[in-house]
């Protein structure tokens, strides 16, 4: 059996690596992480017990058939998900085979490379400072591991951290970057990460309104936008079966015409893309690098294949509509309808008969489509067969991709070529941090239609709900509203304000810190006079930080070369310091009762104390030398304590 000592480092090891993949709990299956948890658990048990390692067969028994469990559920073994969980399965098979305090040493070090890839899935605050809590449980059980005492090991560890904290910070700084962020890597699935379905039918969208998952962040330059301009479009949908809309991702090329004196929105967006599209406020007429403005106004990412997280520039005109030339195919395009919804088409067509003039006839379905009694909710009926008809003319009632797809329906029928919009409408000011924060529940569809040569927006839903525009989504359904986790009700003024600063501290980490790209990095070195980023420069850059890095570390080696004091030395020292910083002449060869007859300038009071100080210090000094430390201890603090006056304060020389 291992010595107490050493068996306490073995367990405070196993406990760091089984704290370091509690995360992934939420990343991966669940039998992944807890197969591992149960291996660990076994060696804890051998070591507890001090019993000898198992036969080679059954630990290879107990890795094959979780690995090929896992070959069977993923297909892969690389990439983040199958990667990580196949790196899991591994560090728990290798504690099964640690024997001597190298494979244990090993085994942390493996500890230290896992406990990077929760950063993988999640990028936040709560994950960087798990991340920091995981650091510290490794090293604490490194230092263990060294031999040191364990009431001592938490001190040791913060100290060693702390040291090398600013070390860290110039290697992030200086090391040269990917051109995306720090920790992005494809995922296995690619799913939709804005929350938006690649098709939009009854209900689609509503389902998203409970979720208030942030999903991008905008920070604009100079005056913030009203809430009514905040169409954020990332999808367009043009083909409709009859209950479904779908895109036909039309590849054409189109040229964006601009009014000269057109006032313009700069902004600033972190964002996900969905299929390499990414939000945008219409009408877009600049990109920055890493994106492009193509065909029905959609921005798109040139890497498209990478769905991470990245920020980009944008610049718009927030109008309800821009110029587009459609030839005669694509308006034959624009107005195709399947066969179907006869009561809609049939009111469409009347109302065209009696409007020739394209504006006045949109307008005329405007002002139809807001006579006949719809109720927005989150809630309506389920439809079925020919849902439009089902919709205006039996329900009454539904949710924005009802209203969007029943007017463009309309539209259609009237000859006006139109089409789906689908995005984000509105958003979250954050007065502190100067930027939006957009959410899964301000997801909105609305319509477009050509009329004269230009493309217009027509948000069918405003006509019914105007609130849900100007108020946002929260303030119009309550079921979208804001609430307290498990007590319910609206969060009061506190929570809202805590909510606030988190989201600030978020959205400060997620620019400074995750998006700590090429060009980030790029920007910094310019302001530091490095100019471009270059092997010289880099160069210069580390060199430079490791100076000034490095100085904590220096101070803390020239103290360690330095003897270390022990208890009495540290009372004798500092009784001394305490004398001479009252006036008192004291040298270090005086004894206690030279002390004292140097002490004669204090006060009754001081002289009495520093007699009992001396008292003690004597006894403890001259005492066995099976004397308790914190006897030593309880003298410290007392000397600690004593601050006698200076001398000639008191006497007035």
């Amino acid at each position: 059996m291992l010595a107490d000592p050493r068996r306490l480092a073995c367990f405070a090891a196993l406990l760091a690596l089984a704290l370091v993949a509690m995360p992934l709990l939420l990343q991966l299956p669940a039998w992944i992480p807890m197969i591992y948890m149960l291996l660990l658990a076994w060696r804890g048990w051998l070591v507890w017990h001090g019993r000898a390692l198992p036969h080679s067969v059954w630990l290879m028994l107990a890795l094959l058939l979780p690995i090929a469990a896992l070959w069977f559920e993923l297909r892969t073994l690389v990439g983040r998900e199958g990667g990580v969980a196949f790196l899991l399965l591994l560090v728990g098979g290798k504690a099964l085979e640690t024997a001597s305090l190298r494979d244990w040493r090993v085994l942390l070090a493996l500890g230290f490379f896992l406990a990077a890839t929760p950063l993988l899935f999640d990028q936040s605050p709560l994950s960087a400072l798990w991340l920091v809590l995981s650091l510290f449980a490794l090293t604490c059980a490194m230092v263990l591991l060294a031999g040191e005492e364990a009431r001592l090991s938490p001190r040791i560890t913060a100290r060693a951290l702390l040291l090398s904290f600013p070390l860290m910070v110039v290697l992030f700084v200086v090391m040269p970057r990917l051109p995306g962020p720090l920790w992005s890597m494809p995922s296995q699935q690619q799913g939709a990460t804005t929350g938006l379905a690649d098709s939009m039918s009854p209900g689609a969208i509503g389902k998203m309104i409970l979720s208030r998952e942030p999903v991008f962040t905008a920070e604009f330059a100079g005056t913030q936008p009203r809430p009514s301009q905040l169409y954020w479009r990332v999808m367009v949908f043009d083909q409709f079966d009859g209950s479904s809309w779908r895109a036909a991702n039309l590849a054409r090329q189109r040229s964006v015409t601009v009014a000269a004196d057109a006032p313009r929105l700069r902004y600033e967006v972190v964002a996900e893309p969905y299929q390499g599209y990414l939000p945008l406020l219409e009408q877009g007429v600049a990109s920055g690098d890493g994106v492009t403005l193509v065909y029905q106004q959609r921005l798109r990412r040139l890497d498209a294949a990478n769905q991470a997280r990245f920020r980009y520039q944008v610049e718009s005109i927030a109008s309800p509509r821009f110029a587009d030339a459609l030839t005669d195919s694509e308006q034959g395009f624009y107005l195709s309808l399947p066969a179907g919804n006869l009561r809609t088409v049939a009111a469409a067509q009347a109302l065209a008969g009696r409007h020739p003039q394209p504006a006045a006839r949109l307008q005329a379905l405007q002002l139809w489509l807001a006579e006949q009694g719809l109720r927005y909710t989150l809630n309506p009926p389920q439809l079925q067969g020919d849902v439009v008809d089902g919709f205006l003319f039996g329900s009454r009632q539904g949710f924005c991709e009802h209203f969007a797809s029943a007017f463009t329906v309309l539209a259609r029928a009237a000859g006006l070529p139109a089409r789906v919009v689908v995005g984000f409408q509105g958003g979250e000011f954050n007065g502190q941090g100067r930027f939006w924060q957009i959410r899964s529940s301000d997801a909105h569809a609305w319509s477009e239609v050509w009329v004269d040569g230009r493309w217009q927006r027509v948000d069918a839903t405003s006509l019914v709900a105007p609130q849900r525009i100007e108020a946002g989504i929260a303030n119009t359904l309550g079921e979208a509203a804001p609430r307290m986790p498990l007590v319910g009700g609206k969060p009061p003024g506190w929570a809202q304000w805590v909510g606030q600063q988190w989201q600030l501290a978020n959205f400060s980490w997620q620019r400074w810190v995750v998006g700590y790209d090429a060009a980030s990095q790029q920007g910094l070195f310019q302001k530091l006079g490095l100019g471009d980023v270059s092997a010289a420069s880099i160069v210069k850059a580390l060199l430079g930080g490791m100076l000034l890095a490095g100085g904590p570390l220096l101070w803390w080696l020239l103290r360690r070369r330095q003897a270390p004091q022990t208890l009495p030395q540290q009372v004798h020292a500092l009784l001394l310091r305490r004398l001479q910083a009252a006036g008192i002449a004291a040298q270090a060869a005086d004894t206690a009762s030279e002390l004292q007859a140097r002490a004669a300038a204090l006060t009754a009071a001081e002289r009495d104390q520093l007699a009992g100080l001396l008292q003690r210090w004597q006894r403890l000094q001259y005492a066995p030398p099976a004397v308790d430390d914190n006897a030593w201890r309880t003298l410290l603090r007392e000397v600690k304590a004593f601050r006698p006056a200076r001398v000639g304060r008191k006497t007035g020389r």
